[in-house]
């Protein structure tokens, strides 16, 4: 037990020793180190350029510096200091000078840097030493907006009234060059298959590689379409003469026509002869020797989705 309190003893004071040497180690290293940050340094600093106060008719053209890499002396702590809290610099583009060339101004990088370097740091180099940049006209217009996108139904399935898109117009904002060559904005190009119900998808609007500087309201748009079944159906419907002369008389061969039609399901039971209309035209034949007119279609309800006449050629006796 003697020697298990001795040993218990000797290991105490080993460990107090050890930690009497790490604290003169931290004490030392402290010292050490104000001592060299107190020393007086040359060293390169990069500082980013953050370009401010643009007016709304301005836009920047063209790659502009991004940084600026300034050769300063001064002692470890202002070092240390300027490097972790003063990384960006401002260009205030309504205080810059203008250049011999149209468009392009300048500021003197030494100038920028110096309101943003801490007192007492002795700025020995700056590069670039010259910031140039161009400034255009900044123009904003209205623009249509053309879906690319293809639609392919399931059988007997179709759109019931049209394609909707979400916005139709968007405004662009740009160099105006460019602005005012543009006269419409597509959509990514997106085709749908086996299509069988409602349509409700986003698009992405593009831009080429000449575009890129533009700036659009809004990137996407919804394009939105009800989609419903559809139904075949056959009317026939009574021909009708149009602008025949005062005194003629004329029978037409046959009286009427097969219309066929296609309308949503829901729709179809509505539909009758009425909502038809089909003409030939006097005026078609007048001066020629025609033997026959050619029936239109002139009137026919919103809900049909696709028609067409069976019978093409119309024969007729006409008599003064």
């Amino acid at each position: 037990m003697l020697k298990g309190i001795k040993s218990l003893f000797s290991a105490t004071i080993k460990g107090k020793k050890i930690n009497v040497f790490l604290l003169f180690f931290v004490v030392s290293f402290i010292i050490w180190t104000l001592v060299k940050l107190a020393d007086t340094y040359t060293d390169t600093i990069a500082m980013k350029v953050a370009y401010t106060n643009l007016s709304n008719d301005k836009i920047l053209l063209g790659s502009q510096e991004t940084t600026v890499e300034a050769q300063v002396k001064t002692t470890g702590f202002r070092m240390l200091r300027q490097k972790f809290f003063k990384k960006e610099i401002e260009v205030d583009l309504k205080k810059v000078a203008k250049a011999k060339t149209d468009n392009t101004f300048y500021v003197l990088a030494n100038d920028a840097i110096n309101k943003h370097i801490y007192q007492d740091i002795e700025i020995l180099n700056v590069f670039p030493d010259t910031l140039f940049f161009t400034l255009g006209k900044n123009k904003t217009k209205r623009v249509p907006i053309i879906p690319k996108l293809g639609l392919k139904f399931d059988q007997g399935y179709n759109l019931y009234d049209s394609l909707h898109i979400s916005p139709k117009f968007i405004e662009i904002s740009g160099p105006e060059d460019v602005v005012d060559k543009l006269k419409e904005v597509y959509t990514e190009s997106k085709q749908l298959k086996d299509i069988n119900t409602d349509i409700d998808i986003e698009l992405q609007l593009i831009k080429n590689d000449s575009l890129k500087r533009l700036v659009y309201s809004k990137s996407t748009i919804k394009a939105t379409g009800k989609v419903d079944k559809f139904t075949e159906g056959k009317l026939n419907i009574p021909l009708h003469i149009q602008n025949l002369p005062k005194g003629y008389l004329i029978k037409l061969f046959p009286k009427e026509i097969s219309v066929t039609y296609t309308a949503n399901v829901s729709d179809f039971n509505k539909i009758t002869q009425n909502d038809f209309a089909v003409y030939c035209d006097y005026n078609d034949i007048k001066n020629t020797n025609a033997s026959f007119f050619i029936p239109k279609l002139v009137k026919f309800p919103k809900t049909v989705k696709t028609y067409r006449i069976d019978d093409k050629k119309i024969n007729f006796l006409i008599k003064k």
